[in-house]
């Protein structure tokens, strides 16, 4: 993907956002953006990238890029709105997406990929069964002596089949070697995790110093490109989502808003005064708005929402 088509379809890409935050409603305007969007993976690509900018732009307390954007619907016209919008948009992230879009141009240009929110399965030639969690891609290559994978991005669960031939899986920190075995790799900031459901991997650094690190039935661990940086019991619930379900024992609200974050464009996020709150549960991954909507119903909190692109939690006796 070359730098200036990149930018081009960012640039659109940002006023679609902009447009779609005005009449979130208008059925005409969703059918030319749905049909951009199909039009071509760059757009596809472009579009996950400003929803995740709009985001981050949004998690400054919760909601500093809405706020502006609301002072500028009270003291101007919808223009002003969309202008402000789009200079937050290509002004303060364009740039920064550009780059990041060239340098992590793998992950795009994967053998297999999901968008946010997507999972899917395949068997591969030699009878695995892998699995793509949301926004995940892989690259496989398999030859006469090897089989191996390339997690470039998001999270895999990979269920090998009997094969003389060594499975391999890297990602940007090792390699994890299959023993026969069920287990999944998820793909972190400059960390990967793995865990071990039937019987063991071998995980090897990039950088280590001594031997591979074993894992058995029941473990995970975390490491880095230099170490094993922790290791932890596996839950029987950690695959759930393999399934479409999150299930969680105990967890701080914004720990679950943020991985419900991973399935869904756009901003979704709490006000710190709700942050703390207490949320045990299984819930929906494929129907977030259910998930969102039985959290709500637990807790003294309510949803705010300004298109379907931006939903916070607020207390519920805070004022709109």
């Amino acid at each position: 993907m070359s730098p200036r088509p990149q930018h081009q379809a960012l640039s659109a890409a940002a006023q679609w956002f902009a447009r779609l935050g005005e009449a979130p409603t208008d059925p005409a305007l969703q059918q030319r953006w749905q049909a951009w969007h199909a039009e071509d993976p760059q757009h596809q690509w472009a579009w996950q990238q400003v929803a995740l900018l709009q985001a981050r732009l949004n998690q400054a307390q919760g909601a500093l890029g809405y706020g502006v954007l609301e002072r500028a619907d009270q003291h101007g016209p919808v223009l002003q709105r969309r202008m402000l919008l789009k200079g937050l948009l290509l002004g303060a992230g364009l740039g920064a997406l550009s780059w990041r879009g060239y340098r992590d141009a793998p992950v795009w240009l994967a053998d297999v990929r999901t968008a946010i929110g997507e999972q899917r399965r395949l068997t591969l030639s030699d009878g695995s069964r892998l699995i793509l969690n949301t926004a995940s891609a892989v690259d496989i290559a398999f030859s006469n002596d090897t089989r191996q994978l390339h997690l470039r991005a998001g999270e895999i669960f990979v269920e090998t089949a009997a094969d003389h031939r060594p499975f391999m899986v890297n990602t940007a920190e090792g390699c994890i070697r299959a023993l026969g075995t069920r287990f999944s790799i998820r793909q972190q900031e400059h960390q990967t995790r793995v865990c071990v459901y039937q019987h063991a991997v071998v995980v090897t650094p990039t950088n280590a110093v001594g031997e591979p690190t074993h894992l058995g039935s029941g473990r995970s661990l975390l490491f880095d490109n230099t170490r094993i940086l922790q290791y932890m019991p596996l839950a029987n619930t950690d695959a759930a989502w393999t399934e479409g379900r999150l299930v969680v024992d105990d967890w701080r609200l914004d720990h679950l808003l943020e991985e419900l974050q991973r399935y869904r464009s756009g901003y979704l996020g709490c006000a710190e005064a709700v942050g703390h709150l207490r949320v045990s549960g299984a819930y929906s991954l494929t129907d977030l708005d259910l998930t969102l909507s039985t959290v709500a119903r637990s807790l003294p909190v309510r949803l705010v929402r300004h298109t379907r692109f931006w939903t916070r939690v607020e207390p519920l006796t805070s004022s709109a």
